[in-house]
């Protein structure tokens, strides 16, 4: 039902509230498409959709704030391969991890306390992207500096939007109003973009982050859900406790002569939807389709 009213695409661009012409494709501010979905799931809805080059093709509350949730893990990983990078530490060195390093959801770190196994940085960095184990995410942010420096990365890189206020769970709290542990569907579009496509074919971390991304294990049914078979996609999802945040954000390589090989960013962030999870996840996988369909539409 929340996809019905997105197979009809036909003349969507003049349907829109408002549009800006950005020399190749418009870009939708206010979809109807989207307004539509917000009133099924209820609560708040933010989607933006950006080309490889940061054009912005979509947005939707794009400019609003949401909570990040587990989405910020992903650059989180790039704020790690920086601080490699700068040689404030060395995220190859093994060590060994202990009890007290413990939250709530650590797949990864649980099976490697269990096995009394060493693990690196680089190995933290790559669960937190792909099984967005907290305790992994908790240890990386103390390796680097706290949460100022995810923010201080953030602002290293563009964005002065995004901010990281507090450590797995604390920062899921969502509440109304208070802007810790927040970002933007833009702000994280432009900041996933820079992180993960720009200039990327010879910079072996953003090909690690896209890698870790493609092998996420936890958006199946969220943005990728929406996509035509055969379009590579890589995400990571966030969601708070009792669903009063549900996100995912995603970098997707489109099968279409125009974006064949040029990979676009779409993030999606839901703020206390009134339905459950599993239909937040149908709306985001709804969103998908219509931005594929979207990219797809000829100039």
């Amino acid at each position: 039902m929340l996809s019905s009213g997105l197979l009809l695409l036909s003349g969507c661009m003049a349907k829109s509230n408002t549009s800006r012409d950005t020399g190749s494709k418009q870009t939708i501010y206010d979809a109807p498409q989207m307004a539509e979905i917000e009133k099924r799931i209820g609560g708040r809805l933010g989607v933006a959709l950006v080309d490889g080059d940061g054009g912005l093709l979509m947005s939707y509350r794009g400019s609003e704030r949401f909570a990040m949730c587990s989405t910020f893990k992903a650059a989180l990983a790039s704020a790690l391969f920086a601080a490699h990078q700068a040689g404030t530490v060395d995220m190859f060195e093994e060590f060994e991890l202990k009890p007290a390093d413990g939250v709530p959801y650590m797949p990864f770190v649980e099976e490697k306390l269990a096995a009394k196994e060493p693990v690196s940085l680089h190995q933290l960095a790559g669960a937190t992207v792909m099984t967005s184990d907290n305790a992994a995410a908790n240890l990386i942010l103390n390796a680097i500096g706290g949460p100022q420096a995810f923010t201080d990365f953030a602002r290293s890189q563009g964005d002065d939007v995004t901010r990281l206020d507090r450590m797995e769970p604390d920062l899921n709290e969502n509440a109304p109003g208070d802007p810790r542990d927040t970002t933007t569907p833009e702000a994280m579009a432009m900041l996933m973009r820079k992180l993960t496509i720009e200039d990327a074919a010879l910079d072996i971390d953003k090909l690690t982050l896209q890698k870790w991304l493609k092998d996420s294990k936890t958006g199946a049914s969220r943005i990728r859900a929406g996509l035509p078979k055969g379009w590579p996609v890589g995400d990571k999802t966030g969601t708070a406790s009792g669903g009063i945040a549900v996100n995912d954000i995603a970098i997707i390589w489109p099968s279409t002569a125009e974006y064949a090989g040029k990979p676009v960013i779409l993030t999606v962030y839901t703020d206390r939807p009134q339905v459950p999870i599993k239909e937040v996840d149908i709306a985001m996988a709804s969103i998908a389709r219509f931005a594929a369909q979207m990219i797809a539409l000829p100039d």
